[in-house]
């Protein structure tokens, strides 16, 4: 897949995230447009202390069968970080 059509499904998915709804979530990732962290990794900035996690019952995710194993995707790095 080219890297337009990367981006381009990563703005379709970041419709479909549920991170907003997630305590963790805050007003900079907010500001700064951060989501989908499953995919693109930890939050740049925004986010440093978990305070909830959201990942495991998120729909994305699961149906991007991740979440379970790994999570808290916005501070520990996205699903392929974390799996290493």
């Amino acid at each position: 897949m080219s890297e337009s059509d990367q981006n381009k499904a990563i703005e379709e998915y970041k419709g479909s995230c549920i991170c907003p709804t997630c305590p963790t979530w805050n007003k900079c990732a907010k500001d700064a447009n951060e989501k989908l962290f499953c995919v693109t990794g930890k939050s740049a900035d925004c986010i440093s202390e978990i305070k909830g996690c959201m990942c495991p019952t998120c729909p994305l995710a699961q149906s991007l069968d991740v979440g379970i194993t790994h999570n808290c995707y916005c501070v520990k790095g996205s699903e392929m970080e974390q799996r290493g």
